[in-house]
């Protein structure tokens, strides 16, 4: 829930008062894809959550396949929708990062490829999602967690809404 709030975050905190329904949707699935890392582990044969998909390099990667599929699809300002649809990517990011992380290696591949080291917040503003069996993955635990990010979360989407909407009266 927290990212698809912080790619709300994204989409609201650029789009200048606009009402874009495609790029929206655009923003809320770049914020969950850097979790696509999660799909790569059932055929590796270990876990690779957190790593070059979570990275400032897969970032800039993702900002240039953005752009050209972009162009390709006739957006009219395939820049800043790429632009947009990557601080969404970054949200993800950002929100790990300040996330506590119970298994190693602890923290997220920030600056992969340049280096393969972790990098994780020394507070913790959100906790933990437990996985491993769907009594766990649905546990008290875990809906707690999502309480605590939409607590969290919320004040700021509901702040950039609010300045949207201020922003479109004065244009």
């Amino acid at each position: 829930m927290g990212h698809a709030l912080g790619g709300l975050a994204a989409y609201l905190a650029t789009r200048g008062g606009r009402k874009d329904w495609a790029l929206l949707i655009a923003s809320l699935a770049s914020a969950l894809l850097p979790d696509l890392d999660f799909l790569i582990g059932p055929f590796a044969g270990r876990s690779y959550h957190h790593y070059f998909t979570h990275s400032l390099g897969f970032a800039a990667l993702f900002f240039g396949v953005a752009y050209v599929l972009l162009c390709r699809i006739q957006r009219a300002a395939p820049w800043r929708d790429a632009w947009v649809m990557t601080g969404a990517y970054l949200s993800h990011i950002i929100l790990d990062l300040l996330a506590k992380d119970t298994s190693p290696p602890f923290g997220v591949q920030l600056l992969w490829p340049l280096s393969d080291a972790f990098f994780i917040s020394p507070v913790a503003v959100f906790t933990d999602i437990w996985r491993g069996s769907l009594a766990l993955l649905f546990g008290l635990h875990n809906w707690t967690a999502v309480g605590w990010e939409v607590l969290v979360l919320s004040p700021l989407v509901g702040l950039l809404w609010w300045l949207g909407r201020l922003r479109a009266q004065l244009e």
